[in-house]
């Protein structure tokens, strides 16, 4: 499975880096979104850009997310382990059409495994004076993603496993776009090619609806971007706990983007969501806001490269900590 995986990176790689250069590069928000197991499988979309390609302009971007966990965690009658990393590796394309239209397509690799970055995280942790705690209760570099009521396993990974995830499609409108600011509707329909048993993919079909808002020059001493992203998700009844999902999730992001330097952004991202499943454990039933800090690498005036962390500081529904890299092109 890696070799495949370095081999789709590689022929990514080479085919947004060599593209010719004749679009824009302004700054965008992180590529990611709160990649909990037992909710990546649903349809929520990484924020949306509001600013969109025009008529026979493209966009491709690939992008690697790199996830642990470490949970263990019984209240009542439910119990769930998350112990492991989760990689997702995604390919992205965007096409322009006319009438201010935009459409694409998601297609992720997902492979959950033992994983090699417990060590290195309890170091840092240590490091900057924060707890290990729920960390100490886990064997370091093992995978067991489990969920239990009243005793009984429902969902239980303990093997490597990795193939595609749900592939998604979508499309957009231009609403509203000027020099300095944009306005967006965007759809999306997401469909059950992963495989639900092995938490690649829910088994249903989700569809959701957005709008994205950005600003440019916002406090214009300081060069400050500032974008929002709204809307609501209708998860189809699938595979993955289906008697305890909720059907209608709400979703946004908001965040700040420095864009003064020329080869450098500087960005902070909250993403959140409305609670996935009716549960008692927080790190299934809890409303969600996750930070992500980092910023972008200007390569030339069409490719970027995005750096972003995110860790659990206000929720255990997210991962314990997340690292996002994602090359972005526009031609």
């Amino acid at each position: 499975m890696f070799k495949q995986l370095n081999l789709f990176i590689v022929f990514i790689g080479t085919a947004l880096l060599t593209t010719a250069a004749n679009g824009s590069n302004n700054a965008t928000p992180f590529s990611t979104k709160n990649l909990n197991p037992f909710i990546l499988v649903y349809g929520l979309p990484a924020t949306e850009p509001a600013e969109l390609k025009t008529q026979d302009q493209h966009a491709s971007a690939i992008s690697l997310d790199v996830i642990n966990n470490s949970v263990l965690v019984k209240q009542n009658n439910e119990s769930i382990s998350l112990d492991g990393e989760t990689y997702r590796l995604t390919y992205i394309y965007r096409r322009g059409l006319s009438h201010n239209t935009e459409i694409g397509v998601e297609i992720p690799l997902i492979a959950h495994r033992r994983g090699f970055l417990d060590n290195f995280i309890e170091d840092w942790h240590d490091a900057l004076g924060l707890t290990n705690s729920k960390r100490n209760k886990t064997p370091n570099n093992r995978l067991n993603y489990q969920y239990s009521l009243n005793g009984k396993p429902t969902i239980t990974i303990i093997n490597n496993t990795q193939g595609i995830g749900d592939i998604r499609l979508f499309a957009a409108k231009q609403l509203q776009k000027t020099t300095n600011s944009a306005l967006s509707l965007h759809l999306s329909l997401k469909l059950p090619t992963g495989d639900a048993g092995q938490l690649r993919g829910s088994g249903a079909t989700d569809l959701s609806v957005s709008v994205a808002h950005i600003k440019r020059n916002w406090l214009s001493p300081l060069q400050l971007t500032r974008f929002a992203n709204a809307g609501l998700l209708y998860l189809g009844k699938g595979g993955v706990l289906s008697n305890m999902q909720n059907r209608l999730i709400g979703f946004g992001s908001t965040g700040l983007i420095w864009n003064k330097h020329r080869l450098i952004d500087l960005k902070a991202q909250l993403d959140f969501h409305s609670r996935i499943y009716n549960s008692r454990l927080s790190q299934l039933g809890s409303n969600t806001i996750q930070l992500i800090l980092g910023g972008s690498i200007h390569f030339n005036h069409t490719t970027r490269l995005d750096i972003g962390v995110g860790e659990n500081l206000f929720t255990d529904t997210t991962p314990d900590l997340t690292f996002n890299l994602t090359l972005k092109n526009n031609y």
